[in-house]
């Protein structure tokens, strides 16, 4: 029903509306005047991006929807919807869903039973839909749940005088997110050629994006597996504690509590085969401004490393990083492979006394106190 008792002024909801764009503040805000008149419960502004038919992206923004909630509709639910489909295939206008889906069809939809209906989700919705260049469209749709009347003949025409300023406003709004796609595509690429693997997690803990070096990973069922809430996991009990722990270390540094234990960001989880662990990282990001992520994106990290394929620093590389001789350097190197002075010595066919004079030079050059401290530098090294 809508609310007489809340009038909407059309001219200065299209100021408003205008202003919202101009100044980058979003649709979402904008529509809270709409969403009043209109009686809802919740809205959201949905930004997709089609190629030959199929959905490739997705943005949503909810007005009384956690930004977790519409994170995960545009990651996953969006493909799920019935609603969706019915509006990727409607032309532009207004449109009231209910006449696309039925309610029957609704409720026994996926989105319904597994997500909706445990938070008393959207039920009815009244949609604006707009066709932008380039296989980008846009929705704004307004929500009712399910216990409440469903959307009629005047809530429609409530939006009809004001469609084109809405139309226009999310024409400008796909622009915006198409740069930001190919943009965000860029960061991606760059995340797909690093041969470490890479878990972006959210505040909650949430994956926010892979690479598919992690993938790759995690496909091999050997110690290691992606999972939603935290991201990495492993069957070692353990190994799972300790990974719990550096994520929450990492949270904890991002609200600037700095005391934690000297290992809680790194940590071994050990692999079915028998081969060297998988090595994590956990770093925190403070409000990371890069293209595609949310503004002032704050999160954690995850870097995966194969310390069995990860390149050993070679001794030209030693050399020229600490100002070692070509025989400091060599042994360096063979250092960084996993040999030990002794075996060393013997395939240099040199005295393993001479050796050592050579790694306490070396150890003298980096700085480093004990073999141990050495060992932990160079590991941390490659080329």
């Amino acid at each position: 029903m809508v609310n007489l008792e809340d009038p909407l002024s059309p001219d200065r909801f299209a100021l408003d509306l205008y202003a919202s764009v101009l100044e980058g503040r979003g649709l979402t805000h904008a529509m809270e005047p709409l969403a009043r008149a209109l009686g809802t419960s919740t809205h959201a502004v949905h930004l997709m991006q089609y190629e030959r038919g199929v959905l490739r992206e997705a943005q949503c923004q909810g007005g009384g929807l956690a930004s977790d909630v519409t994170a995960e509709y545009a990651r996953h639910w969006i493909h799920q919807d019935p609603w969706a489909r019915a509006a990727a295939m409607s032309g532009e206008g207004v449109l009231n869903l209910a006449g696309k889906v039925p309610a029957r069809q609704l409720r026994a939809s996926a989105i319904w039973n597994e997500w909706k209906a445990p938070r008393d989700g959207a039920f009815h919705c009244l949609s604006v839909l707009v066709q932008g260049p380039g296989g980008m469209s846009g929705r704004i749709a307004f929500h009712r749940a399910v216990r409440a009347e469903g959307f009629g003949h005047a809530e429609a025409a409530l939006l009809q005088p004001i469609f084109p300023h809405l139309r226009r406003a999310l024409i400008a709004e796909t622009r915006l997110a198409a740069g930001d796609w190919q943009s965000a595509r860029a960061v991606q690429a760059g995340f797909a050629a690093l041969r470490q693997g890479v878990v972006l997690l959210d505040r909650q803990r949430q994956i926010v994006a892979t690479n598919p070096a992690v993938e790759a990973m995690a496909a091999q069922g050997d110690g290691l597996s992606l999972v939603r809430e935290g991201g990495l996991s492993s069957q070692d009990a353990p190994a799972r504690q300790a990974l719990a722990r550096a994520v929450g270390s990492a949270l904890a540094a991002i609200g600037g509590k700095v005391r934690m234990m000297p290992d809680a960001a790194s940590v071994a989880l050990p692999r079915r085969s028998g081969a060297p662990p998988w090595l994590v990282q956990a770093l925190p990001l403070r409000r990371l401004e890069a293209p595609g992520m949310p503004d002032g994106f704050t999160g954690v990290m995850l870097l995966v490393t194969d310390d069995a394929a990860r390149p050993r620093p070679r001794a030209p590389l030693l050399r020229q990083a600490f100002r070692l001789s070509p025989a400091e350097a060599s042994l360096a190197a063979a250092l960084a492979a996993g040999k030990t002075v002794a075996q060393h010595a013997a395939t240099r066919r040199i005295a393993v006394d001479t050796v050592r004079g050579q790694l306490l030079a070396i150890r003298r050059k980096t700085g480093s106190r004990s073999l141990a401290d050495l060992t932990a530098l160079l590991g941390r090294l490659s080329g």
